[in-house]
């Protein structure tokens, strides 16, 4: 059974990094907005840092506004579209997981804690003059990256985009949210053992018994970081990972309902229906022919 198309990444011919970085301008100029409005889940990571203009971008379905001194964060899996992006100014950086796992000096779950949106939008707006330190290091970045020997300045591409990050790491995370250490390391298991089993496993108790915990413990971390009972989390990830398929077109009702984990086409439908409002096929002709 074909599953959601993936985006892979493009390495350049002179590219030893499994990194990009692309001047915004140049990005939209040379890529058609009919290629770039399709829906795609990404097999590597997006950052995309704007220094002027206005547009909006779909990520997992929901419409973000971006606009000048916005750093936009599309991990890994997400399904992302651009919608009206043209006009915008900056810089938009692409790379893998085996970019980050081999800069030993950067700690990868650092970077993996910026980009989990239950935690963090993935609109984070930051001061980009032409002073601050964050667009002193992502010029530089861009200027290094041009050089024509990559492998000569590799570890300082590196060094230097470990450098950016943290420049604006957890800008978005409350402070709230950063007084609870183990609600955070609660929540981050809980939401990893959903991304694992969603499918099969529906019930917050199913997880609660894989994390030796209690449901109204499960109950209280949910509440507390992202406003959310355990069961409407769940559903929620489960009816994103529906909507990304339905979105892409490819597959029949009846193969994303097998997919899902569930018995009976019927229960799907009845399941999709009433949390949207809107069947899975009138979803899929909607968003699909649109």
């Amino acid at each position: 059974m074909s599953k959601i198309k993936r985006l892979g990444f493009q390495k350049s011919s002179n590219d030893l990094l499994n990194f990009e970085i692309v001047d915004l301008h140049d990005f939209f100029d040379t890529r058609s907005m009919g290629h770039l409005s399709r829906v795609f889940r990404l097999k590597f990571y997006i950052l995309m840092y704007i220094t002027s203009g206005e547009g909006k971008h779909e990520i997992d379905f929901i419409t973000y506004d971006i606009k000048k001194g916005d750093v936009v964060l599309i991990a890994q899996n997400q399904v992302h579209r651009f919608i009206e992006c043209t006009d915008l100014t900056g810089y938009i950086l692409l790379f893998t997981e085996d970019f980050l796992y081999s800069h030993s000096e950067f700690s990868v779950q650092t970077f993996m804690d910026q980009f989990n949106t239950p935690l963090n939008t993935p609109v984070v707006g930051i001061n980009v003059k032409k002073e601050e330190t964050n667009r002193i290091l992502i010029d530089l970045l861009y200027k290094e990256y041009q050089m024509e020997d990559q492998s000569y300045n590799k570890q300082l591409i590196k060094s230097i985009f470990g450098s950016f990050l943290l420049t604006f790491r957890g800008v978005s995370v409350s402070d709230e949210k950063k007084e609870h250490p183990l609600m955070n390391k609660r929540f981050v298991e809980f939401r990893n053992l959903v991304e694992m089993h969603y499918a099969e496993k529906k019930t917050v108790q199913e997880y609660a018994e894989m994390m030796l915990v209690t449901q109204k413990t499960i109950n209280q971390t949910t509440r507390m970081i992202v406003d959310l009972s355990a069961k409407q989390f769940i559903i929620d990830r489960l009816l994103l990972e529906i909507k990304r398929y339905l979105g892409q077109g490819k597959l029949t009702i009846n193969e994303i309902s097998d997919l899902m984990g569930f018995d009976e086409p019927s229960n799907f439908t009845k399941f999709f229906k009433r949390y949207e409002g809107v069947s899975p096929t009138e979803f899929k002709k909607k968003y699909y022919h649109n």
